[in-house]
């Protein structure tokens, strides 16, 4: 299961905020990405874009993991910042 319903962290440990002063979930970030991208299945993007803007759980095979892992670590749109902290979802 991969959770992305964690607050994007800035250098100095604390929660990003968004144009309403909330925490900046990671989820959201990715989401945005995902449904905004013009490459790869536009379907299973989609469909994992809407599952994790709601904060749920993914629960991916191995292919998928590996799918939306390498789609983060090429994202050209996303900091540094924000990739390390999406890629850190799959060490847990």
């Amino acid at each position: 299961m991969l959770d992305f319903n964690k607050a994007l962290k800035g250098l100095d440990g604390q929660d990003v905020k968004d144009e309403n002063n909330e925490s900046l979930p990671i989820g959201k970030l990715l989401a945005q990405q995902l449904a905004s991208s013009n490459k790869g299945d536009a379907l299973k993007y989609f469909t994992w874009a809407q599952k994790v803007y709601a904060g749920e759980t993914l629960d991916l095979d191995k292919s998928d993991e590996g799918t939306i892992k390498e789609f983060i670590k090429s994202n050209e749109q996303m900091t540094n910042l924000a990739k390390a902290q999406l890629l850190e979802v799959f060490k847990d």
